[in-house]
């Protein structure tokens, strides 16, 4: 009767311990740092048991003159593949090897994407992982301070194979360099470009002042400032 006794708990732990972990975690956004950067060092298959697939791609409305400190930029990450579940992180740092997180991200779309790793990185929501065969997130990135130099996104991605196990899916990875704009081109860019209009950090349009104000151009980049009188 004793070892019936012993058996059975034991039995029920091996069971556990040897049961396929689930991916639910990873429906719910990275934990952070999994990017496969040179400062995260690790990727998502730490956690996935993967193969490897070559369907991501990052793309920003940064133009061909490099970003202009402070203004801040749009940032799609995106993902295409065979399946209809999808996750991903992405981070910034400076494209030199073990540098520092530069920029700060913005969420754009709060049912879909969220921060981590301490706000220096952006994943998905539950909300944010199903998409037919193609799935994309969008976010802002505030450009860092002047001299800081080229600045190279990282993004990690998973194709889930809806099974319910972190075994069996398909691993995607990007990256992509930015550089900073030069004087000379600073210069001519903000000569060139128009105010389209003034919003608060709600995007609602205000002329308020001694607040934070977006400023949004025609060229689709977005200024954050703040007029004190």
């Amino acid at each position: 009767m004793n070892k019936s006794l012993f058996i059975i708990p034991f039995v029920i732990a091996l069971a556990i311990f040897f049961y396929p972990t689930t991916s639910i975690s990873n429906s719910t956004g990275s934990v952070g740092g999994k990017t496969g950067s040179p400062t995260d060092g690790v990727s998502c298959t730490q956690c996935h048991y993967a193969s490897f697939g070559a369907g991501a791609t990052i793309t920003s409305n940064i133009p061909p003159s490099g970003y202009v400190p402070n203004q801040v930029y749009t940032i799609t990450a995106t993902i295409n593949g065979s399946n209809d579940q999808y996750g991903f992180e992405i981070t910034s740092e400076e494209a030199n090897f073990g540098s520092a997180k530069k920029g700060t991200f913005f969420i754009t779309n709060n049912t879909e994407t969220k921060l981590t790793n301490n706000n220096k990185a952006v994943t998905h929501k539950l909300g944010g992982t199903q998409g037919p065969g193609i799935k994309n997130w969008s976010m802002d990135w505030e450009a860092p301070n002047s001299g800081t130099g080229s600045i190279t996104f990282f993004g990690a991605f998973i194709e889930g194979n809806l099974d319910q196990t972190n075994s069996g899916d398909v691993y995607h990875s990007t990256n992509l360099t930015v550089n900073e704009s030069t004087p000379s081109s600073i210069q001519d860019y903000v000569l060139n470009k128009k105010i389209l209009k003034v919003t608060d950090l709600l995007g609602r349009e205000t002329k308020q002042k001694n607040q934070p104000h977006l400023y949004i151009y025609d060229d689709g980049t977005v200024e954050k400032r703040i007029v004190i009188e």
